[in-house]
């Protein structure tokens, strides 16, 4: 109980404070950013800022698990997101490759725009408005955009688990309704949605197990 109790004393508490003054100051910008964009937006849109801060559920009265499997994408690509992201902190430390660096950041950033646009849909709402294009031009930027990164990282995914890559780039472009259609299914309108968030679990395999390969292998040397 002594111990308990002394973790609350002055000195502990300063120490504390010293250690994670960065964090803090970051924390309170990264809040005031988020409220301030929030207002900004409600601004600009013409609605009450309760509106953009609440849960979409209650603000539209509608059960919480509708839009239950596109929330299960955004996580995932979150998830992969944090996953890259986090274990390249991890992997710099150690003085990991560079090229193994920046495949993993690069596959982290490009995991937190896509879960972004699923969230917003960026590419068939916000952009075409924004920039006043059809969505086609984007779902075409979209697809350069993925070419590009096949150009850059292809040697870096073979070193890894392929097959998985390959299975989720598979999935997410025939989920585009590209001469596939599921029979049970199409007929309730989801064969896009249904082989997109496969794709993403097959993304977010791919990733976890490059990254645990990655951070094995440094504990390994290590060891």
């Amino acid at each position: 109980m002594s111990q308990i109790f002394s973790r609350f004393s002055i000195l502990n508490i300063k120490k504390q404070l010293l250690e994670i003054w960065p964090t803090t100051v970051i924390g309170i910008l990264v809040s005031l950013c988020g409220a301030g964009f929030t207002v900004l937006i409600a601004e600009l849109t013409d609605n009450p800022i309760w509106k953009l801060a609440k849960d979409p559920a209650e603000v539209m009265n509608f059960p919480p698990y509708i839009g239950m499997l596109s929330n299960w994408s955004v996580i995932l690509w979150i998830t992969t997101a944090v996953i890259c992201l986090f274990g390249a902190v991890i992997l710099k430390k150690q003085n990991a490759p560079k090229d193994t660096l920046r495949f993993i950041i690069g596959s982290g950033l490009l995991s937190l725009f896509l879960g972004i646009d699923d969230l917003y849909r960026l590419h068939d709402k916000i952009f075409p408005r924004m920039f006043h294009a059809p969505e086609s031009f984007f779902y075409l930027l979209y697809f350069f955009t993925f070419l590009i990164y096949l150009m850059f990282f292809t040697t870096q995914i073979l070193k890894y688990d392929y097959l998985l890559f390959g299975a989720a780039f598979f999935l997410l472009v025939i989920s585009r309704r590209i001469a596939v259609i599921i029979p049970f299914f199409d007929q309730f309108m989801t064969t896009g949605d249904m082989l997109k968030y496969f794709g993403i679990v097959f993304w977010l395999a791919f990733f976890y197990r490059t990254v645990l390969h990655e951070i094995n292998a440094l504990i390994n040397k290590t060891a």
